[in-house]
């Protein structure tokens, strides 16, 4: 059945936005009185009928709600802008994709980029949701390092930073972590200066590895993602 993203599904008769309405009855060719799926991003569900079918405004009613529930676990990546902006892009399609409930873009001290366009990787994630017909769409913000790391919450969160430690063997697929709430750091292409490293150990992260490889930072996230998707399915 054809997905559409509305922010706002609990009202009884809904407009699709212009983007969406073109989708539905240009490139899908829906009609009047045929039957899509709605979701709000935040675990809303709805099954709705098309009234009017207009390439700028179509008109849905509502048939039925429910929410979905929330997987197993929760992710958290933390990871510094990459140089090249299409890695980040590619990134958050692809962690939608395959499940995370927040990203947080990290301006750490060796970072070559410290603006990201949120609207636009905003786009993206609902592109990424409709796509592979998911519920939930991740949290996003930009905060410098030394801010995000000092305001996290005390509670039962596994913290985890990855870091080019030669000497460090702990790997991220030994950890047990099923069903737990996972904060993962990711650096910058120049990694974490030795003081982020330092201050991040002194609050309690643990040191993992990402394999025995040597990784993007865009890929390390996304290596991120795909470790726990496994251990959360």
């Amino acid at each position: 059945m054809a997905f559409f993203y509305v922010p706002d599904i609990y009202q009884d008769i809904l407009s699709l936005s212009i983007e969406e309405s073109k989708h539905c009855i240009k490139a899908l060719r829906k009609k009047e009185g045929d039957t899509i799926q709605l979701t709000d991003g935040r675990g809303g569900l709805a099954t709705a009928e098309i009234s009017s079918a207009s390439l700028t405004d179509c008109i849905v009613h509502i048939i039925n709600r429910e929410i979905v529930p929330p997987r197993n676990g929760k992710l958290h990546i933390a990871v510094a802008p990459t140089k090249n902006s299409d890695r980040m892009e590619w990134f958050v399609e692809k962690a939608v994709e395959i499940g995370i409930e927040k990203i947080s873009f990290i301006i750490c001290d060796h970072s070559e980029r410290d603006k990201i366009d949120l609207q636009r990787l905003h786009r993206i994630a609902v592109s990424a949701l409709k796509q592979s017909q998911t519920y939930y769409l991740p949290e996003m913000e930009i905060v410098d390092f030394k801010s995000f790391i000092h305001h996290q919450p005390n509670n039962e969160m596994e913290k985890l930073i990855a870091w080019c430690d030669d000497n460090n063997t702990e790997q991220l697929s030994g950890q047990v972590l099923q069903n737990k709430e996972v904060q993962i750091l990711i650096g910058p292409e120049g990694d974490f200066s030795e003081s982020e490293i330092l201050m991040a150990k002194e609050l309690n992260y643990k040191e993992i590895k990402l394999g025995n490889r040597r990784l993007r930072t865009e890929t390390a996230a996304l290596y991120c993602c795909c470790v726990m998707a496994a251990k959360n399915n």
